[in-house]
């Protein structure tokens, strides 16, 4: 009989730094991660198959919390178990935590500074760029049939002008592809 399975620790180092860079290199918050995360665990390592990587980050936005946390701990978790899933969060939040504490101690200094103003203009033009990257990418993968299609567009329109919660367009999707599903539509 045989006992529980030992952790890899050499994968667990590599989950940890990866996830330690993820969150030293990521600004503008948790939907800008999402293409970083992608990209290391999805692309870069290949720990994570793409079409799964669309599952896990679809959970991580429906469920309370950071979405980059969230991310990398179900990753974590599906790369290493438990183990994977703490490092993961410990590494993903590290340097948010440190760059946190550093602009906290001297954010009035920074408040008023047109060059730091300037610098978080870029950065957010960036970010927005890294977004859509993610929308692309994601979308090529989804996008396959007419009944998606269709739900996306439906679902874009309600988020851009109802201020529906995501939460509500994200349950009726699953709603809408497990009838679809059933009903052999889908």
């Amino acid at each position: 009989m045989d006992g529980p399975k030992k952790p890899d620790w050499r994968l667990i180092g590599e989950l940890f730094l990866s996830t330690l860079k993820i969150g030293l290199i990521t600004f503008g918050g948790g939907l800008a991660m999402v293409a970083v995360i992608e990209r290391e665990f999805s692309g870069k390592k290949k720990w994570i198959d793409p079409d799964e990587m669309i599952d896990i980050i679809a959970v991580s936005q429906s469920l309370p919390g950071v979405i980059a946390i969230n991310g990398s701990v179900m990753t974590g978790y599906r790369i290493a178990g438990v183990a994977g899933a703490a490092v993961a969060a410990l590494g993903v939040t590290i340097p948010s935590l440190v760059v946190l504490m550093f602009v906290t101690l001297f954010y009035r200094q920074f408040r008023d500074n047109p060059w730091v103003n300037a610098a978080f203009k870029g950065l957010s033009a960036g970010v927005a760029a890294l977004l859509a990257s993610v929308v692309v990418r994601m979308g090529k993968r989804v996008l396959k049939d007419v009944w998606t299609v269709l739900f996306f567009g439906a679902a874009l329109v309600i988020s851009l002008y109802s201020g529906l919660h995501a939460i509500w367009l994200i349950l009726a999707g699953g709603v809408l592809g497990y009838a679809f599903k059933r009903g052999g539509v889908a």
